[in-house]
């Protein structure tokens, strides 16, 4: 920098900037300083799209954003929510995927150090074997290979070669983590401190408002500046909204005859109902066994004592409601079928069972009539014409939109619905606190929030709809005054009383307890009931003994007191421990193989984890920031 400063004295500078300038007015500003910052952007061994050097390797933008948004689908299809880059931002996802991809080369590079390779033909082999590719034969199937590549949005070149990085990762990290165990005496210790269980007696108390002094001001007015964001009111905005739904526009549609009758020829296999039948089906070990039932169920036994006697419930042989197709077995389906009502088949030898099958009820196949589905089938056409509908009135509307017509003139034009809500919250509620009803409540709230005064939004298409929105005025957050929360303060402050004396309270009767008094003493003081609880777990809570209550009792020996204060903040518990129980565990039960190798596992990924860390710091990595910062708005810190 020093010696830029100092060439730009000279008069070649001066001569250079001259033309530098004249440029400007030839080329064009924009471009000139984009090729200008190319340049100086390759002298110093950065590309306009280098986001991270590694170890000599390049992570691009493109790369990068690419994995971004593989993982953005990923955590979309898990949360069923379709996440924003936004989103991922505020969920730090952002920097996980580059903390990957620079793992993931720092990897790479310590496996070129030394030399792995992965050759092609054991990646060919291995997909070759992946059942995930394979048909119902077993045979590899390119066709199943290359569609759920296309669902995961993957190419056959970048599968190859993310199948290549995880081999070498798994050699490059295998020593690091093959000898990792976990010594079975701690194995032991572990699952003894995991199944211990504890026996207690114990009384709660409570305490009143009846116990207190009067609330001051000086306490109100403590309480109100401490915790000013307690009273704070959130940010409100007053948001304009449009709307058209199928529903609502199909109220006006008209379906003529016609149009009835064609619809029911479009669609009359939807109102088409495939014979059902409820079938009992008695399973026997062969034929032999199956035909000494049949004859008696001839001589008039009933079929239910028979299925007792084969140990088997009314509701294990009873299929109910059955079409012919659901039926795994064809011949079964086929001599089920065939049945008259309550009648019994002859022994049915099938591809997957020996049985006996009777009739129990029969609902025979139905076509339904037009005039049957005439309702039914109305409200159908008409909602495929609204559809149609929509699109006339969604472009009516943006082009009026551009217009800069007014949402409730756009919207009396086009007799779609509109709402002003004066007031409400992210969390969709008004001023006093009560829920706004709105269309597509949770979309619009998101997207008006995420907008401003004066913006123009583009429509919401969710499902059919479509829900245009624009945001009127925006209240920030601020201070309510202390006179409007007053109650609200005071209530605080009681809560707070009520729970600081039931703590000292205890914490006076468990001293008491330490000097000497018994727990029956204790009670009798406070009048209260002594309860017995048995079977506690360590890492187990339930209605009698909440978290605060677990954690305090096992925190105390055999015998030894302790208290927790309960969820409503004003009643305290007063415990004893009564009994310790440890399971009686061998080192070869399976409890302990399953702990131990849960543990391994643990420890292995910590030492893999750690190893990787060790590798970056040796793989010379630099982020280029201010590409980082225009992609995510601020810097990224290296541990």
């Amino acid at each position: 920098m020093e010696f830029l400063r100092n060439a730009a004295k000279t008069w070649i500078a001066k001569l250079l900037m001259g033309l530098l300038v004249m440029s400007f007015g030839i080329w064009g500003i924009k471009d000139v300083s984009t090729s200008f910052l190319g340049d100086i952007m390759s002298w110093s061994g950065w590309g306009p799209k280098d986001l991270v050097h590694v170890a000599g390797q390049t992570i691009r933008q493109p790369e990068y954003n690419v994995a971004l948004q593989r993982m953005l689908k990923s955590l979309s299809a898990q949360s069923g929510q379709n996440l924003t880059i936004d989103d991922a931002k505020r969920m730090g996802v952002d920097r996980s995927v580059l903390e990957n991809l620079i793992n993931t080369a720092s990897v790479q590079a310590q496996a070129e150090k030394l030399k792995l390779a992965v050759p092609s033909n054991a990646i060919a082999q291995s997909i070759a074997e992946n059942k995930m590719f394979q048909d119902a034969k077993g045979t590899f199937d390119p066709t199943i290979f290359r569609r759920l590549l296309e669902q995961n949005n993957i190419t056959e070149a970048d599968y190859v070669a993310g199948e290549k990085t995880n081999r070498l990762r798994n050699m490059v990290t295998s020593p690091a983590d093959s000898k990792t165990k976990m010594p079975k005496t701690l194995s032991l210790a572990l699952a003894q401190y995991q199944g211990e269980s504890r026996e207690a007696k114990y009384f709660t108390f409570t305490v009143t408002q009846a116990d207190l002094p009067a609330v001051t001001d000086d306490e109100l007015k403590k309480q109100y500046e401490l915790t000013p964001a307690a009273y704070t009111a959130p940010e409100y905005r007053s948001i304009a909204i449009m709307s058209v739904d199928p529903t609502a526009v199909s109220s006006h549609m008209q379906v003529s005859a016609e149009e009835l009758q064609v619809g029911y020829e479009q669609y009359k296999k939807d109102y088409f109902s495939p014979e059902k039948r409820t079938i009992l089906q008695l399973s026997f070990p062969d034929i032999e066994a199956a035909k000494k039932a049949k004859t008696r169920l001839d001589a008039g036994e009933d079929i239910m004592k028979i299925a007792a006697e084969l140990k088997v419930k009314e509701s294990d042989i009873t299929l109910q409601d059955r079409q012919k197709g659901d039926f795994l077995d064809a011949k079964i389906a086929a001599a089920a079928f065939a049945l008259p009502l309550n009648a019994v088949s002859e022994p049915v030898a099938g591809d997957l069972a020996t049985v006996i099958l009777k009739a129990a009820s029969i609902s025979p196949e139905k076509q339904s009539t037009l005039d049957e589905v005439k309702d039914e089938l109305t409200t159908r056409l008409k909602l495929e014409k609204a559809r149609e509908e929509i699109t006339t009135i969604y472009n009516s509307v943006e082009d009026a939109r551009a217009g800069q017509i007014p949402f409730e003139q756009i919207a009396e034009r086009a007799g779609i619905p509109f709402v002003l809500i004066p007031a409400v919250s992210a969390a969709g509620q008004d001023k006093a606190g009560k829920d706004v009803e709105l269309v597509s409540k949770q979309d619009v709230l998101k997207a008006a929030f995420l907008s401003d005064v004066g913006n123009s939004e583009d429509a919401l298409p969710i499902g059919d709809n479509y829900v245009w929105y624009e945001v009127r005025e925006i209240t920030p957050p601020g201070l309510k005054p202390l006179a409007d929360v007053k109650a609200d303060v005071t209530k605080d402050v009681i809560a707070a009383k009520l729970r600081d004396l039931a703590t000292s309270k205890a914490k006076a009767l468990l001293a008491e307890a330490k000097a000497g008094a018994t727990l029956d003493a204790l009670a009798q003081k406070t009048s209260a009931t002594i309860k017995t609880a048995t079977g506690i777990k360590r890492n187990e809570t339930s209605e009698e003994f909440d978290g605060a209550a677990v954690v305090s009792l096992f925190d105390q020996p055999d015998q030894g007191f302790a208290w927790s204060l309960e969820g409503d903040g004003k009643t305290a518990r007063v415990m004893q421990v009564t009994k310790i129980s440890l399971p009686a565990l061998m080192a070869t039960s399976p409890q302990i193989t399953k702990l131990q190798d849960d543990a391994n596992a643990g420890l292995a990924n910590d030492i893999t984890g750690s190893f990787i860390a060790s590798l970056r710091k040796t793989a010379n990595v630099t982020i280029n920031e201010e590409l980082w910062k225009q992609n995510s708005g601020s810097s990224f810190d290296q541990p």
